[in-house]
């Protein structure tokens, strides 16, 4: 395979929508645990979690993405991640239905978007991958929440 570069993406579902973040971002995957909502937080911050001492921000991607809330009885996994923010690393958790698997993506094949026609998408993917017939939205996660504190 001269001439590809492999990147190594953590594949997680939303709905029935599979998504990847490169897996150097992914600190751990938790079960569900306690979601300790906070006042005045924006409504794509569902609240924080207790992770090894340290107060982590739930992020809820359905949110984000303008399509409805996650249903946190239905024990979706807590994918903690590093965020770069500017200068700084931010260690946050969003929600997911499932984890799949760690994969090989070819990088070069991540088709690239014009865009998904919701502004708001705009630039939090990278691009899409077909992983044997299955559609895998590539996210850009710092763009995803480079805006972490405000509104969608």
């Amino acid at each position: 395979m001269e001439g590809t570069t492999v990147g190594r993406f953590l594949a997680f579902e939303i709905d029935s929508s599979i998504y990847a973040v490169e897996v150097e971002r992914v600190e751990v995957v938790l079960e569900m645990i306690p979601v300790t909502r906070v006042p005045r937080a924006p409504e794509h911050l569902r609240g924080v979690i207790n992770y090894r001492g340290q107060v982590i921000p739930v992020a809820d991607l359905r949110v984000r993405f303008g399509e409805g809330r996650t249903d946190l009885s239905k024990s979706p996994s807590i994918v903690v991640l590093q965020v770069q923010q500017g200068n700084d690393v931010v260690t946050l958790g969003i929600l997911a239905d499932a984890v799949r698997e760690v994969v090989d993506f070819d990088v070069d094949r991540i088709e690239r978007t014009a865009g998904f026609g919701k502004e708001r998408l705009d630039g939090m993917i990278q691009g899409v991958y077909d992983n044997a017939g299955a559609f895998v939205v590539v996210l850009d996660i710092d763009k995803v929440f480079e805006d972490l504190g405000e509104e969608p």
